[in-house]
C-alpha cells in the first residue's frame, strides 16, 4: 500500500535565480577649479557637500561613496540638504502650487535626512557630519543680501546671466517637449531664480567657514566664478573651492 507521506527530497524543487548583487561605487574627483587647489584644497579641514533632492546621483548607496570618501579627508563636513529651493523644480516639473511645492519640498528634506543619516553616523568617529538644509540658512541675516547682490548682478551683467541661464537653457530644451516659447522662457527663468537662491546659500556657508564644496555633477557658473570670471559675484563666492566628484559603479 502506497504511503501517504511523500518524503519532502522527492518533491520537485523550485529553484530561484540568485539575488542580484547591489551596485558598489567609488567616489573620485572630476575636477577641481580654481585648479590652483587641486592638490591642497583637504587642508582646509571643513567642507559641505550640496544635496539635490529627487536627483539620481542621491540614492542611498551612491550617497554612502560619497560619505566614505569625504571620511578620508575631511574631519568636519556639513551636510546641506537642498529642501526649500527644490520648490522651484517641483513648480516647473510638476505644475504644482507654489505653496504646496514648498511643503513637498520641505517633506522631501526631511525625508532624505531621516533615510540617509545612517550612512553618515557610521563614519562618525572619523568625521563629524552634520546637516543643515537650505530653508534654515535662507532665514540666516545675511542670506538676503548675498541673494540680493547676486539678483542686482544677474539683471546688470549680460555674461554673469548668460552663464546663469545656460545649465535652464540646455535642460528645458531637451525637456520641455510641447512648451511654448513663452511658457520654456517662464522655465529658464525659474531654473535661474532657483541658481541664484543656492548661491546665496552657499555664499553664506563660505562666510560661516566653509570653504570647500562637494558635489556629483557640474556647476559650470561656479565654476568660471572660481577660476576668476565673474568679478562682480560676491567674494564668498569668487574664493569658494569646487570640487566635483565623479561616481564610479563597480
Amino acid at each position: 500500500m502506497p504511503s501517504e507521506v511523500t518524503s519532502a527530497l522527492a518533491l520537485p524543487k523550485t529553484v530561484f535565480p540568485p539575488a542580484a548583487p547591489k551596485r558598489r561605487y567609488k567616489a573620485a574627483i572630476s575636477f577641481v577649479s580654481p585648479a590652483a587647489s587641486q592638490h591642497t584644497f583637504e587642508a582646509h579641514g571643513d567642507c559641505f557637500l550640496g544635496i539635490s533632492l529627487e536627483n539620481s546621483n542621491f540614492r542611498q548607496d551612491k550617497v554612502r561613496s560619497m560619505a566614505d570618501w569625504i571620511s578620508q579627508r575631511f574631519p568636519r563636513c556639513t551636510v546641506l540638504v537642498g529642501d526649500s529651493i527644490h520648490r522651484i523644480t517641483l513648480e516647473s516639473t510638476r505644475g504644482l502650487h507654489p505653496s504646496e511645492a514648498l511643503s513637498e519640498a520641505l517633506r522631501l528634506g526631511r525625508e532624505f535626512i531621516r533615510d540617509h543619516a545612517p550612512a553618515f553616523e557610521e563614519l562618525r568617529e572619523r568625521t563629524d557630519f552634520t546637516f543643515v538644509k537650505c530653508s534654515e540658512v535662507q532665514s540666516w541675516d545675511a542670506y538676503q543680501g548675498y541673494h540680493r547682490v547676486l539678483r542686482d548682478y544677474f539683471d546688470e551683467d549680460a555674461a554673469f546671466r548668460a552663464s546663469v541661464e545656460s545649465f535652464g537653457r540646455r535642460y528645458h530644451s531637451k525637456h520641455s517637449d510641447g512648451a511654448s516659447p513663452e511658457d520654456l522662457e517662464r522655465r529658464i527663468r525659474r531654473s535661474s531664480d532657483y541658481f541664484l537662491e543656492e548661491y546665496a546659500v552657499f555664499c553664506c556657508l563660505k562666510e560661516r567657514g566653509l570653504p570647500v564644496m562637494l558635489y556629483p555633477g557640474s556647476f559650470d557658473t561656479l565654476y568660471e566664478i572660481a577660476a576668476g570670471q565673474h568679478g562682480g559675484a560676491p567674494k564668498e563666492l569668487r574664493d569658494l573651492i569646487v570640487v566635483s566628484l565623479q561616481l564610479r559603479g563597480r
